[in-house]
């Protein structure tokens, strides 16, 4: 089947029509001509695989990475940056509309991330009994493509990355097959500060023992002397979710540190923190810019995490609560909060569709509320919630349009109306787009 690609969706795939018939084509471009064999189809619309293109549209661009395509690390590669960046506003746009029934939004233009390479802070590779180490290809949990560098992450992760190979082989420790539950060795965790230079390498393993750990580590340290930790962590899961069931440090430390929007942080294998520290800084800004802080509000941030927005939230209000439900991620705002001096700042810990009503009969409606939900977004019992408790004005920042679509219908009826969207990209090369909204409920007074 020949057909030409007229737009990209969010999921990162090309969108040609044969008589009307939607078609959703991977590693296309708009303007692409290209030959296509179906691979799925259905009443309303068709999957198909690239077989070639006859005619390159003007934004298609040869990929720098020699993985681009079978490795799933990446979807954007062949598109030029100022295309990937006008397909995330339109993607938000078409999301908002579409899905959340939303007309005559005030959508502003896509801010770029600084850099469109070498930008994660937080790398996850996976190990396979036939290619050692690198990252699973596209739309395939139960192999490994074996990768030389990665452009995503700073050069310095690709070293470790063969690094840690070349032990297992030369060891022969056996690694995780999947399919067949057997073999040692999971994942290999790099975070790095962006910021700091510091590195923590984890490595993530099947229960059981791990006897050539100490000499990993001893290997990492002499090498890398920007390093601050190596650990060990044991998982159990059946999915290749890497999930912490025991840690034990082996080298150093179980942390780095991170520095963003002028606060220090310290960020652990587990820690929820944004992988784009330029860019997420970049955030915190427009978060701060919309909410407009005069320094007598009362601000509550919703899955507050280690304290992101908290801190900076904090540093221009009379009070800031966080709410986050894991325990650990608490324990480390806490941490930073007090490391920075600041004490205008409450966390609590739990679900916050039972905190927040709690800390509402406590305080009374706050100035704005902040949220920065999971992927999943916060959902319609939670943003009934959050609707009900009647704050002036409430931040949204999500990284996921289809469910923020949702979720900012659910506000609609109790009397918000949106002020301000504006995207972000912190993911080149990927489909992936942050956005942040700013609603106000008209007819409400502040503090101030």
């Amino acid at each position: 089947m020949v057909l030409r690609i007229d737009r990209l969706s969010y999921g990162g795939r090309g969108v040609g029509r044969v008589d009307g018939y939607v078609v959703f084509v991977p590693l296309t471009a708009p303007g692409d001509l290209v030959r296509v064999r179906i691979t799925r189809a259905k009443r309303s619309f068709a999957e198909a695989e690239l077989v070639e293109v006859l005619e390159p549209g003007p934004d298609r661009v040869p990929p720098p990475c020699p993985h681009f395509g079978p490795c799933g690390g990446c979807t954007w590669q062949h598109l030029g940056y100022g295309a990937q960046l006008r397909a995330k506003e339109q993607i938000v746009l078409e999301s908002l509309e579409r899905l959340g029934g939303l007309h005559n939004l005030p959508l502003r233009p896509i801010l770029p991330a600084p850099a469109p390479y070498h930008y994660r802070n937080k790398m996850e590779f996976a190990f396979h009994p036939e290619t050692v180490l690198g990252l699973h290809p596209r739309g395939r949990f139960d192999r490994v493509l074996e990768i030389e560098r990665c452009l995503l992450p700073s050069p310095v992760v690709s070293e470790i990355l063969q690094t840690v190979r070349s032990f297992v082989r030369e060891h022969g420790i056996p690694c995780y097959d999947n399919r067949t539950r057997t073999g040692r060795l999971r994942h290999l965790l790099v975070r790095e500060g962006r910021r700091t230079g510091e590195i923590l390498v984890g490595i993530v393993t099947a229960p059981g023992e791990f006897p050539e750990r100490k000499a990993l580590a001893r290997v990492l340290a002499a090498r890398f002397p920007q390093l601050r930790g190596v650990v060990w962590v044991r998982s159990g899961s059946l999915s290749d979710a890497v999930r912490v069931d025991a840690l034990e440090v082996v080298w150093g430390r179980d942390f780095l540190e991170e520095e963003l929007g002028g606060f220090r942080f310290r960020v652990r294998p587990e820690t929820f923190f944004q992988t784009n520290t330029e860019a997420a800084e970049r955030l915190v800004e427009i978060a701060l810019e919309l909410l407009d802080l005069r320094g007598e509000e009362i601000v509550v941030d919703l899955y507050c995490g280690v304290g992101t927005f908290t801190l900076p939230l904090a540093a221009r209000t009379r009070t800031t609560y966080g709410i986050e439900m894991v325990p650990e991620a608490v324990e480390a705002a806490h941490e930073n909060a007090r490391r920075a001096g600041i004490s205008n700042v409450e966390f609590l810990v739990g679900d916050v569709r039972l905190v927040l009503p709690e800390l509402v009969r406590r305080i009374g409606p706050p100035d704005a509320l902040v949220l920065d939900p999971p992927r999943a977004g916060a959902g319609g019992r939670v943003m009934r919630k959050i609707g009900r408790v009647e704050a002036r004005r409430i931040l949204y920042v999500s990284c996921n349009p289809t469910t923020l679509a949702s979720d900012l219908r659910e506000l609609l009826p109790f009397g918000y109306r949106i002020r301000a969207v504006q995207p972000v990209d912190l993911f080149p090369q990927t489909y992936h787009v942050e956005t942040v909204v700013l609603l106000e409920r008209e007819g409400s007074r502040s503090r101030v």
